[in-house]
C-alpha cells in the first residue's frame, strides 16, 4: 500500500500533504485495476495501449508537478516519485514512459515555453489527450549532447527547418508533441550551439520501435527529421543547459522506477522464502537467504531516502544536480542487485517467464543506463564534490 511507505518513513509523510496522499491512494487503485491485470499481456505484445495513457492523464499522472493553471496537479516531487514508484511495482515500461513524459517533454516545455506555446499544448499534454516526447539521443549523442548531428536552420523569421536522425527516444512514435534538440551553429567559444525546438508529430518520419532487452512494452523509437518544421523553444543556444536541468528531474523519475521494481522483486522474494520448502525447511529459515533479504531491505531503504532528498530539493526549486545523480546512481544499481537476489531466491522458477521476476530483473537494468549511465553519474557527482572543495579553498585565500 502507498500508505505503508508513508508510515515507514516519517520524512516521506512530512513531504506529502493530505491532498497529495489522497492522490497517491488513487494511483494505488489505478495501478491495481488498470495496470497489474494487463502487465503480462503488454509485455508479450511489446506495446502499451494509448487508452492507458488517457486514463493516467485523467487521474493526473501525466502532469503531476505541472501548475493547476495549466491543467496539472501542482504537486511536489516527493509525490511524483511515489506515484512513479507505485506504477513501476506493476509495470516498469509504463512507469518509465510516464516519467519521461513528465520530467523531460512536459518539463522542458513548461520551463522554456512561451505563453503561446503553453496555450497550444496545455492542458492536452497533461490530461491524457496528448503524449510528449523528448528527443536528444542520436547514434553519436547521448550524455554527450555536444555530439548532436541534427541541424536546424532558420529559413525565415521564426521558421526553422530540422534535418537529422534520433534514436532511443521514449514515446517517439506515439508522441503528439516533441521537444527536439538540434545544432543551430557555433557559439562565441567555438563550440556547437544546441537549441531546443517544439515539433509536431506530423513533422517526423517514424523508422521503427527499437527491440530492447527489458521494458519491452515501452515505446523506444527511432525517427528521422526531413525538412521538418520546428518552433524555437527557449532562447537560441539554450538547449543544452535546459536539457541538463530536465535531466536532473528525469533522474528522480528513473530512480523512482528503480524503487518500484526493487520493492516488487523483494516482496515476491519474501513471499517465496516463507512458502517454499527445501530439505524440510522454509527457505526463510536458511541464513544465506536471510542475509540476502536483509541486504536488499537495507539497500532499498537507503535508496528511498536518497530519492526523497533529491525530490525535496526539486520541490523547493533548489539546485539538485548532485543529489539527483546520487539518488539515480544508488537506486538503479541497488535495484539491479535486489532483483538479481530475488531471482536467485526463486531459483529456476525465477528464471522462467511464468512469473514476473525475470521481467523486473531485465527492466531494472535500463536504469543504470538511461538518463546518463552510472559512469556519467559518477562524473557528475565527483565534479560537484571537487568544485565545492576548490570553491572553499579559493574563498579562504
Amino acid at each position: 500500500m502507498i500508505d505503508l511507505l508513508l508510515e515507514e518513513h516519517s520524512l516521506w509523510r512530512g513531504q506529502v500533504p493530505p491532498a497529495e496522499a489522497a492522490f497517491l491512494n488513487s494511483v494505488h487503485a489505478f495501478a491495481g485495476a488498470e495496470v497489474a491485470p494487463f502487465a503480462d499481456e503488454w509485455e508479450r505484445a511489446e506495446e502499451l495501449p494509448r487508452a492507458v495513457f488517457r486514463k493516467a492523464g485523467r487521474l493526473g499522472l501525466m502532469g503531476v508537478t505541472v501548475p493547476r493553471r495549466l491543467g496539472g496537479r501542482g504537486f511536489g516531487y516527493a509525490t511524483y516519485a511515489l506515484a512513479i514508484r507505485e506504477i513501476a511495482k506493476h509495470q516498469g515500461a509504463l512507469a518509465i514512459d510516464i516519467a519521461a513524459h513528465n520530467a523531460l517533454a512536459v518539463g522542458h516545455i513548461l520551463s522554456q515555453g512561451t505563453r503561446a506555446q503553453h496555450r497550444r499544448v496545455f492542458p492536452r499534454l497533461v490530461n491524457g489527450d496528448w503524449i510528449g516526447a523528448w528527443a536528444l539521443t542520436e547514434p553519436e549523442a547521448g550524455s554527450d549532447s555536444g555530439g548532436v548531428q541534427t541541424t536546424a536552420v532558420e529559413r525565415a523569421a521564426g521558421r526553422w527547418e530540422l534535418n537529422g536522425f534520433k534514436r532511443f527516444i521514449t514515446l517517439g512514435r506515439k508522441a503528439d508533441a516533441l521537444v527536439v534538440m538540434a545544432a543551430t551553429g557555433v557559439n562565441e567559444k567555438g563550440r556547437k550551439e544546441i537549441s531546443a525546438f517544439l515539433v509536431a508529430k506530423s513533422q517526423i518520419r517514424p523508422v521503427r520501435k527499437v527491440p530492447t532487452c527489458g521494458l519491452r512494452a515501452s515505446e523506444t523509437s527511432e525517427f528521422r527529421l526531413v525538412k521538418a518544421r520546428g518552433e524555437l523553444l527557449g532562447e537560441r543556444g539554450s538547449g543544452q543547459a535546459a536539457a541538463l536541468a530536465c535531466l536532473d528531474k528525469g533522474r528522480i523519475g528513473v530512480a523512482a522506477v528503480s524503487l518500484g521494481l526493487a520493492r516488487a522483486a523483494l516482496d515476491a522474494a519474501l513471499r517465496h522464502a516463507v512458502t517454499r520448502k527445501q530439505f524440510g525447511r522454509r527457505l526463510a529459515d536458511f541464513q544465506a537467504i536471510q542475509f540476502m533479504l536483509a541486504d536488499s531491505e537495507v539497500e532499498l531503504r537507503a535508496a528511498e531516502l536518497l530519492v526523497l532528498e533529491a525530490a525535496i530539493l526539486a520541490t523547493k526549486g533548489a539546485r539538485h544536480t548532485r543529489q539527483s545523480a546520487i539518488a539515480k546512481l544508488y537506486a538503479s544499481e541497488a535495484a539491479s542487485r535486489i532483483c538479481n537476489r530475488a531471482l536467485q531466491i526463486h531459483g529456476g522458477y525465477g528464471y522462467t517467464r511464468d512469473i514476473p521476476i525475470e521481467r523486473y530483473w531485465r527492466d531494472a537494468r535500463l536504469s543504470e543506463i538511461g538518463e546518463g549511465s552510472s559512469e556519467v553519474q559518477r562524473i557528475v557527482i565527483s565534479r560537484a564534490l571537487l568544485k565545492s572543495v576548490d570553491d572553499a579553498l579559493a574563498s579562504a585565500r
